[in-house]
Parts: C-alpha cells; structure tokens; sequence
C-alpha cells in the first residue's frame, strides 16, 4: 500500500472526526487543530512542522483576505437587526400571507420567508448573522400556521441558495473570494449565474419544499413536535416581528446602498459595508440605544466567525500538503472530458473537505486558478463557476453556518439536516454540472 493511498485514508479519517467533534459541539478552533494532528500522523509526516507551517500560514492567509469583509458584514448585520430594518423588510413581506385568500398558506409562508431570506442575503447580510435576525420571525410564522419548525432548515438553505454565489453582484463572500485570485468583478458572468439559478435551482427548491410540507401533513405534523425546545428559549415578543414597524422603503435604503457601492461605484467590499451601516445607523439613529456597544459585540461575533472558518481552512491547508490530497486532485484532473467538470468536481472536493465554501474557494483557486485561466477559459466564466460549485459539498455537518443553525435553531441533525443535505448540498453540486452546460451553449 503506498503512501499516497495511505495518506487519503487520513484525510477521510480525520475528516471523519472533525465532523464527529463538531456534531458533539467541540469549538471550531480545536476541531480542525485535532483533525490536522489526526491526519499529518497517519500520513507520517512532520506534525510540528505541519502545524506551524500548512496550519497556520493557511489561516493567516485568509485571515489577511477576508478578515475585513467577514467582520464589517457581521456589523452591518447586527446593525440591520439592532435598527429593526431587518424585522421591518420581514414584517412587510409576512404581512402578505394574511391577506391571501387562496393557496396553501403554509407553504405560501416558506415561500415567503424564503424571499425574506434572498432579499437580506442579497443586500449583503451574512448568513451567519441572517439566522439570528430570522429565527425568531419564522418561528412566529411557524407557529401560526403550524408548520413543522425542522422545516425552518429547508427556508434557510433554499434563501441563501442563489443569492450567494448565483446571482450577479452579490456581496457575499463567496462571491467576492474569486476577484483576489482572477482580477474579476461582482458582476463576473451574470447571465450563466442568473440562468442558472433560474432555471434549475429555484425551481427545484420549489419542489422539494412543497413535497417536504406534504410529506409532513400527511402525517399531520406540527410545529411542536421539533419545536419545543424553540419554543422555550425564544419568546414570543422577542424580536418577532409584532408592535410598531417602519416602512419598507426605508428598510431597503441599507442594502441598496451597499449594492450599488459594491457594483455601480466599484468601492471594495469591506468599505461598502461600513458605509451601508453608517446608512443604516443614519436612518434609525433613534431606535439604537447604544450604537457602540452592538458595533463591538458585531465586530467581536465577525471575528470569531472569521477564526472559526480560518482554522478550518487551516486543516484543509494541512491536507493541501499531504500525499493523499495529490493523488486526489490528480485524479480528478484525470477525469476524462471537459476541463470545467474537473473544476467543479475539484472544487466540490476541496469544499467537502474543509467544509466551508470560502475555504474550499481559496484552496481551489490557489491550486487551480492559474492553471485554468493559461487553457483561454473566460476569468468570468471561472469566477462564476468556482463560486457556485464552492455551495455544494460544503454544507457537511462540520460546516460552520450548519453547526450556527443547528444550535440556534436547538435542532438536532436527525431531526433537520436532511433539509440542508438536500438543498443546500446536493441541488448546488448538480447546479456546477449544469453552469458547465450553460456556458457550453455560449450563456455567459
């Protein structure tokens, strides 16, 4: 047995494990740290080196990328919620399902809720921050109408679906990662992003969500019965939506800004969000009643937020350096036909791996974002490809968005990750196979 294969049996093992430490809440710092240790001793090399080197370079690389971007999107979240801009824009969507006469109202609410959901998203809200802003909302919803709350998982995955790598000038993460490595724009191929979401994505989210509300009344399944525990730890006045609320127009202002400043004025992320914010703090200056305080506590959570997904990144830089993880990546660049299916596979692979898309973006287009762009590939077909295949295979349950719902939400993976494997893992892999089709018929 060669050390190759033996070296990809240690990153299957300590990727088991790193999954096995999260789902038993272990911290995302010393997760990845045990897992790397796991792997560099099986693969027989250096753990010394391996930590103070692979380890901690990788860390430090994305940190020095994307620190900013993580902690000044956490800010202007929090803000958005401390403001109550975020409740605002989700009471003025909700309302909607009062005043429906026809339909299934349950599923009209998911629906809802999910556009709830797209429209933070898109506004450059992180989804880290989306879920604290939400839970309680849709909980009320939830609760009024009796839906089954595991099902909250399916509106989570299926709102930041294509709002965060899909559809053009987002200011996600995912979607600004790409511009360091190939000199593109938030604006990279919008209409093979578009397309792509358009036609395959939404459509099939669609389904499953109707069928997975069917499959649950069926049964006549309710809210309680996945969500008591919810229920105890979120009142019900608790920032759900009810009391006084602002006008829609005025919630949106924030966000819009931070759209156009990030596509329209070229301003760099990180400075678009913190003029998004002092909008945002602008307009409800009132209604803040310590501004510094929830910048801090913001700034603080985005920095932990930050490091947790910095030391995952760190163990996928370990397995980077490993024997095994060249024989991986040379056979999916083995893999007969286009070289664009390598990509998506590969990134796919490396987001699985270090179960975050950012961090499975980085590695990707550390190793292979050269490589593609000397074959003549478009940068912005290679942007808009890596940051859509990055959604698939990371949404693992050692991912860090996953392990922040599942706590949140006080759901356990039995009950819900089904939801998230399905639409927030599967759909999303599929969709990098069908972006390659799209652009082979020119769409771009």
């Amino acid at each position: 047995m060669g050390i190759g294969f033996i070296s990809l049996i240690a990153i299957v093992v300590g990727l088991a494990l790193l999954v096995y430490l999260v789902c038993k809440d272990t911290s995302l710092v010393v997760a990845p740290l045990l897992a790397s240790l796991l792997v560099l001793l099986i693969s027989g090399m250096d753990i010394v080196g391996g930590i103070t080197g692979a380890y901690s370079s990788s860390m430090g690389s994305f940190i020095s990328k994307n620190m900013l971007i993580i902690m000044m999107g956490s800010i202007f979240g929090a803000m958005m919620g401390e403001t109550g801009a975020a409740q605002d824009i989700a009471h003025s969507m909700t309302g909607v399902i009062d005043r429906m006469k026809f339909g299934n109202k349950k599923f009209t609410a998911m629906m809802i809720l999910t556009a709830v959901f797209m429209v933070l998203n898109y506004g450059g809200i992180s989804g880290y921050v989306i879920v604290f802003t939400m839970v309680p909302i849709c909980k009320r919803v939830f609760k009024e109408y009796d839906i089954p709350w595991h099902l909250y998982l399916a509106v989570h995955s299926f709102g930041s679906l294509v709002t965060q790598a899909m559809l053009p000038g987002t200011p996600a993460v995912q979607n600004l990662i790409p511009i360091e490595y190939l000199g593109t724009t938030p604006m990279a191929a919008p209409w093979l992003g578009t397309a792509t979401a358009i036609v395959f994505c939404i459509p099939v989210s669609v389904i499953y969500c109707y069928w997975a509300l069917r499959r649950t009344e069926k049964v006549q399944e309710g809210f309680l019965k996945t969500g008591n525990k919810i229920n105890e730890t979120i009142m019900e006045e608790d920032n759900a939506g009810q009391g006084q609320h602002g006008p829609f127009l005025k919630a949106i202002i924030a966000p819009v800004v931070v759209l156009i400043l990030l596509n329209v004025v070229d301003m760099s992320a990180p400075f678009a969000l913190f003029l998004g914010t002092v909008t945002a703090l602008g307009l409800y200056f009132k209604q803040v009643k310590s501004p510094m305080a929830a910048v801090s506590k913001s700034s603080l959570s985005g920095s932990k937020i930050a490091i947790g997904i910095a030391s995952i990144v760190g163990f996928g830089g370990v397995v980077a350096q490993t024997p095994g993880y060249e024989l991986l990546i040379s056979g999916l660049q083995s893999i007969p036909g286009s070289p664009l299916i390598q990509l998506v596979l590969a990134v796919n692979a490396v987001a699985a791996i270090t179960g975050s898309a950012s961090g499975g973006e980085s590695i990707a287009l550390e190793t292979f974002g050269q490589h593609y762009m000397s074959m003549g590939y478009p940068p912005e077909v290679l942007h808009r490809l890596t940051a859509i295949s990055s959604l698939g295979l990371d949404s693992l349950p050692h991912n860090g968005s996953v392990v922040n719902q599942m706590e949140y939400t006080r759901l356990t993976y039995a009950q819900g990750y089904f939801h998230v494997f399905m639409i927030a893992c599967l759909i999303p892999f599929i969709a990098g196979f069908v972006a390659v089709g799209f652009y082979s018929m020119g769409i771009i």
